[in-house]
C-alpha cells in the first residue's frame, strides 16, 4: 500500500504532540502521543514528531510525507464579515458562493493582512428577504442574496514559519485546523444537543467555542491554561515546576484526593512527603480552585453582555481538553453567574479527537446523556465518557 492510500493527522499541542494513521478503509493503523516542552524555535516539537513518524513508517511499512495538522494558537483571531449581492441575471447559487468566498479572501487580505483564513463558517444566508441556516439545494430563482460569514484565522507569520519547519523536517501539511473548533463540532453533533459551549482548557491557552441550534457562534481563546495552576503552585509554595505539575496532576485521579488519608498518596512516597512537610492541603486546594474560577471567568468575560444571541442560560457547557482532567472526579464549587443549563466534565481522548478530525476532513459527522443543572450558584461537573 503507498502512501496515498493513508491519512496521516499530528495534533501540534503546546505540551504534547499526538499523532495517528489511518488506512483506505479509515481503520486507525497507528496512534501514539508524547510529552513535548514547547520552544520558541520547536526544536523539542520536532525530534518527537519526527521520532513518531518514524515509529508509524516502520508500523504501517510506507514512507509518510502529507499530513492534516491542527494546532490550537493562543492569538487565535475571528471575524464576522457579511456579504451582499444583487443578481441581474440567473446564476446556480453555487457559483454565487464560490464568488462570494473569492470576496471573502480578498477582504481578509486587505484588512486583515497578517491574519489567514483556516475556517470559513456560514452563519446563514438571506435570499430574497428569507433566512436560510445552510444554502438552499432548490433555489434557482434569485434576485438579493447576503451571506453572513464568521472566519476563524490564525496569526499568517507564525503559521508560516511552522509550516516552514514541517518542509525542512520533509513533511507537506496539505490542511490546517483548529483544533478546539474541529472537535468541538464534532461533540456538538454526537451530542445532539442545541445549545452547547465547550470550554476546552489546553496547557498554555483556554479556548470557549458556542453553538446555538448547533451552528458556531463564537469561537475565542485566552492565553491561560493549566501550566499556570502549575506555575501558582510552584510559586506559592517555593517548589520546582515539575514538583508541582506533579501535585496538581496527583488530583486527576480521585475525588478523595484532598484528604491526607487517601490511598493514592500512599502509591507515590515522595508526593505524600512533600504534602505533609511543606504544604497545606487548605490552602493547595484554594490556590487550584481560584486559578480554575480565574481561566472560567475570563473565558467568559463580557460575551453575553456583547452579544444578545449568547444566552449561556439555555446552554449546557461541556469542559474538556487536558487541563479539565482536575474537574474529572473532583468537586468543584464555583460561582455561576452566567447560570449555564448545565456544566459537564467530557473527557475527550487522543482516539475521539482523532476521530472528529478525521471526521471533519471526510466532511461527516456523527451521544452522551444529559445532566440537570442543580439549584443555586454552585455547580458541581457531572461525568461524561466515551462509550
Amino acid at each position: 500500500m503507498n502512501k496515498e492510500n493513508y491519512i496521516s493527522i499530528l495534533d501540534f499541542g503546546s505540551s504534547k504532540i499526538r499523532f495517528s494513521v489511518f488506512d483506505s478503509n479509515l481503520n486507525e493503523k497507528f496512534l501514539e502521543s508524547s510529552n513535548a516542552i514547547l520552544e520558541s524555535d520547536y526544536s523539542n516539537h520536532f525530534k518527537k514528531i519526527n521520532h513518531i513518524v518514524k515509529l508509524a513508517e516502520k508500523k504501517i511499512s510506507s514512507h509518510i510525507q502529507d499530513i492534516i495538522l491542527t494546532i490550537d494558537p493562543n492569538d487565535l483571531f475571528t471575524v464576522a464579515i457579511s456579504i451582499e449581492k444583487k443578481q441581474d441575471e440567473k446564476s446556480e447559487l453555487n457559483k454565487i458562493y464560490a464568488n462570494a468566498l473569492l470576496e471573502l479572501d480578498q477582504l481578509i487580505q486587505l484588512h486583515y493582512n497578517s491574519y489567514k483564513i483556516i475556517h470559513v463558517l456560514l452563519d446563514e444566508c438571506i435570499i430574497d428577504d428569507k433566512i436560510y441556516v445552510d444554502l438552499p439545494k432548490d433555489k434557482d430563482q434569485i434576485n438579493n442574496i447576503k451571506f453572513n460569514f464568521k472566519i476563524i484565522c490564525f496569526n499568517k507569520k507564525n503559521l508560516d514559519y511552522l509550516l516552514n519547519l514541517f518542509k525542512k523536517n520533509n513533511l507537506n501539511v496539505k490542511c490546517v485546523f483548529c483544533t478546539s473548533y474541529v472537535k468541538s463540532l464534532y461533540y456538538s453533533n454526537k451530542f445532539n444537543i442545541d445549545n452547547t459551549s465547550f470550554l476546552d482548557i489546553g496547557w498554555g491557552r483556554t479556548t470557549i467555542v458556542n453553538f446555538k441550534n448547533k451552528k458556531c457562534k463564537l469561537i475565542q481563546s485566552i492565553p491561560v491554561g493549566s501550566v499556570h495552576i502549575t506555575k501558582d503552585i510552584s510559586k506559592i509554595f517555593n517548589i520546582s515546576l515539575s514538583d508541582a505539575e506533579n501535585i496538581k496532576k496527583s488530583f486527576n485521579k480521585s475525588e478523595t484526593v484532598f484528604s491526607y488519608e487517601n490511598n493514592i498518596f500512599d502509591k507515590n512516597n515522595y508526593l505524600r512527603e512533600l504534602l505533609t512537610k511543606n504544604i497545606s492541603i487548605d490552602k493547595l486546594k484554594k490556590v487550584i480552585l481560584y486559578r480554575i474560577q480565574e481561566i472560567i471567568d475570563l473565558s467568559l468575560t463580557g460575551l453575553n453582555k456583547s452579544n444578545k444571541n449568547f444566552d449561556f442560560k439555555n446552554t449546557e457547557l461541556f469542559l474538556i481538553g487536558q487541563g479539565s482532567l482536575l474537574l474529572k472526579n473532583n468537586t468543584f464549587y464555583l460561582n455561576d453567574e452566567i447560570g449555564f443549563k448545565s456544566i459537564n466534565f467530557y473527557q475527550d481522548t487522543d482516539k475521539s479527537l482523532f476521530k472528529s478530525i478525521l471526521n471533519f476532513y471526510l466532511n461527516n459527522n456523527q451521544v452522551p446523556k444529559k445532566v440537570s443543572k442543580k439549584q443555586g450558584l454552585f455547580e458541581k461537573f457531572f461525568n461524561f465518557f466515551d462509550k
